[in-house]
């Protein structure tokens, strides 16, 4: 075993040097690239690519990329700018916005990314213009920032007061209004502009969107107050991680009844610490506890 660890490792070590032996004269730098996914990691090592000239290698964790390229043939601002070119803002450049408005919705990174300055020229040539680091276009970009987010904190809270009102009907045990609610957060999920949502929310979210689709559709679909209440069971759980990586200016309560779900238990969220059962409306309304403030 000892000896196929130790001929694996020397296999990966020689095809390294391979690889770094085809550029030659090589050369590393580190820089940062925006990004989000595995999908956009490819694009952009694709952008990077030059045989035997130029090749990159970025972690998705850091948006870090480690260039290596052979200074003779190319050079670093070159290697950028085809990055930015395909879509991902970089520190010497900004791609352009019809490019990067192009790349697939779960490549969407936050574009608060701070480019540095580059020559004129080299901007015109990718059809946009130079940021010049006036205080006035400082205050401007902040104002924009702040707008963005503003704009993903109102889409997030659509989605939370479409889930409260599917609380609440449930708690007045009244299907028709539980399904019309559901149906406006059906709707409400599909205004999400990904792009404008914050890193954290946005990796959330990939994971629970198609589950708060899901369950937010079955509610929509049956008048069987029980179904409607295990499915909001789920629809609840695909909720609870989305508030905790949201920002939301009000608080959201994650409380808990041990009596529903056959006895197995279940939570909820509400916009109060007041407890009024989803599960079992007027039957045991004040069954349950505060878990946690959120």
């Amino acid at each position: 075993m000892k000896n196929l660890k130790a001929f694996l490792a020397s296999i990966i070590i020689i095809s390294s040097l391979s690889v770094n032996a085809q550029i030659k004269n090589a050369k590393t730098s580190r820089v940062e690239i925006n990004g989000n996914c595995a999908m956009c990691k490819k694009t952009i090592e694709a952008a990077a690519y030059e045989p035997k000239v130029s090749k990159a290698e970025w972690n998705e964790d850091t948006h870090q990329a480690v260039l290596t390229y052979n200074p003779d043939k190319t050079s670093e601002e070159a290697i950028l700018k085809r990055i930015a070119q395909a879509g991902y803002d970089n520190q010497a450049f900004r791609a352009p916005d019809e490019v990067y408005a192009k790349l697939h919705e779960c490549c969407l990174y936050e574009r608060d990314h701070t480019v540095a300055k580059a020559e004129h020229s080299e901007h015109q040539a990718m059809d946009h213009s130079q940021h010049k680091a006036s205080a006035k276009e400082h205050a401007n970009m902040d104002h924009s920032q702040h707008a963005g987010k503003a704009s993903a904190n109102a889409q997030l809270a659509a989605i939370f007061e479409n889930y409260l009102a599917v609380k609440n009907a449930l708690v007045a045990t009244d299907t028709k209004a539980a399904a019309t609610a559901a149906k406006a957060l059906i709707a409400s999920v599909g205004k999400v502009e990904m792009g404008k949502l914050a890193h954290e929310e946005h990796e959330v979210w990939m994971k629970v969107m198609k589950g708060i689709q899901t369950e937010a559709t079955a509610i929509e679909k049956s008048n069987d107050i029980a179904k409607q209440r295990n499915s909001f069971m789920a629809l609840s759980n695909h909720l609870y991680p989305l508030a905790k990586a949201s920002k939301a200016s009000t608080a959201l309560y994650w409380q808990f009844c041990p009596m529903a779900n056959n006895n197995k238990g279940a939570y909820w969220l509400s916009a109060e610490d007041a407890i009024k059962n989803p599960y079992f409306g007027s039957k045991m309304m004040n069954c349950g506890e505060v878990k946690e403030k959120i």
